[in-house]
């Protein structure tokens, strides 16, 4: 019988470890030193506590969680899905912004649309809405989307982290507003007459002075490495289906210094430029996203409520308090300064950090407008990604749909 045990006990211990190695094995390469000592941590209490067993039972594997929105229901304040084995999911969802939303995004008036909002240091989804003119369209989850100049603050990062760029020198430029030819990127001294740091830059989103310095300091393995840092090209973890965002960077430098400044080749879901968002307000630490609160079984006990789990270190704390702080701008003085600061019932101590992105495709034409950002600025509680589909005639901005998640949240927090 001690045979017997200490083999089921070296099985178990091999069984779990192996699980562990499974699930990190994906992002070991983007985890920082104290993830992975973290990681042989856990490792060794399974093994101890594996060592300790006494008994041959194999407990059975609990099956995974498999969610649909299309079953999300309100019970009192809070959202749950019913399983089909019989055990009740309680979501993270934020009943009163959820509510505000499905209010705000009028379906009869907006034909594409996706906002998303995430508590930056757990990765819990506060609130997931999608509008589509497609049936039944997950569209906050579809990376159909350009990124557009929401990929600055991508960009912004590897030139920080990167190419250790001083942020306060100057670009002096001309041009770049709607299209980047070679000569504005490369910078032409004749016309070159005005002048921008990188924190402008990003603010304002002035295209030539982003260009002109990745050029001048990002190879494609500088922008393909920080990609991957902010979950570009990889499967998300998330408990419904989420696409890929695609970035696809050119061996032409002049190409590359386009897509870096938010000239296409890179896609993004709107759960995604939460993400991204939240990243920067959590030191740089990009959480699993969660809608998974608790589980609630048949008989009527609960499970233990989620944890929070670190999926990608995107960017040093440094980093990303500078990118944050420098996006500030963006909605101080820079692209949607009127949709908050120049609202009249915006607080005045609210302080927001994000940045817009606005790009066209002309066969048929589709406007996609951005927003992905976070607040209160000094103490983050909530990241969102907003983006919408417009044809020639429009009536709301993602912009406008992040500024009204991120207003009904700091309201309901009061």
């Amino acid at each position: 019988m001690r045979r017997m045990r200490r083999t089921t006990r070296r099985r178990l211990l091999h069984f779990a470890i192996a699980l562990l190695l499974l699930g990190s094995a994906t992002m070991w390469l983007s985890l920082s030193d104290s993830s992975q000592s973290a990681i042989h941590t856990v490792a060794q209490a399974v093994a101890a506590e594996a060592g300790e067993a006494e008994t041959d039972e194999v407990l059975p594997v609990e099956a995974p969680i498999r969610l649909d929105p299309a079953r999300f229901e309100l019970r009192g304040e809070h959202y749950v899905q019913v399983l089909d084995d019989g055990r009740t999911v309680h979501l993270t969802l934020d009943a009163k912004l959820q509510k505000d939303l499905e209010k705000k995004a009028d379906p009869k008036k907006l034909p594409s649309a996706g906002v998303v909002a995430i508590e930056p240091s757990t990765g819990r989804v506060l609130a997931l809405l999608s509008r589509s003119d497609k049936k039944d369209e997950p569209y906050a989850l579809r990376a159909t989307a350009p990124a557009a100049s929401v990929f600055k603050l991508v960009t912004a990062s590897a030139l920080l982290e990167m190419a250790q760029l001083d942020p306060n020198v100057p670009v002096c430029y001309s041009g770049g507003s709607q299209y980047l030819t070679e000569r504005t990127i490369r910078g032409d001294a004749a016309t070159d007459t005005t002048c921008a740091n990188l924190e402008d830059a990003v603010g304002h989103s002035i295209n030539a002075v982003i260009a002109r310095l990745a050029l001048q300091h990002l190879q494609r393995e500088h922008l393909e490495e920080i990609a991957l840092r902010f979950g570009f090209n990889r499967e998300i973890p998330f408990e419904l289906p989420v696409d890929v965002s695609k970035a696809e960077f050119s061996d032409d430098p002049i190409e590359r210094a386009r897509t870096a400044a938010g000239f296409w080749n890179v896609n993004l879901s709107a759960l995604h430029g939460a993400m991204i968002a939240a990243a920067l307000a959590n030191g740089g630490v990009m959480m699993v996203p969660t809608l998974v609160d608790r589980v609630e079984y048949p008989d009527g006990h609960f499970g233990e409520r989620r944890r929070p789990k670190v999926w990608l270190s995107s960017v040093s704390t440094r980093v990303a308090e500078e990118v944050g702080r420098m996006s500030e701008s963006t909605t101080t003085q820079g692209t949607a300064a009127k949709t908050f600061q120049g609202r009249s019932d915006w607080p005045k101590d609210l302080r927001v950090g994000g940045k817009t992105g606005t790009l066209a495709n002309r066969r048929p034409y589709v406007l996609f407008t951005w927003f992905v950002g976070f607040a209160p600025l000094d103490a983050p509680n909530i990241a969102v990604g907003a983006v919408v589909a417009n044809g020639p005639k429009w009536w709301m901005k993602g912009t406008h749909l992040a500024a009204h998640a991120i207003l009904s949240y700091a309201k309901s927090e009061q």
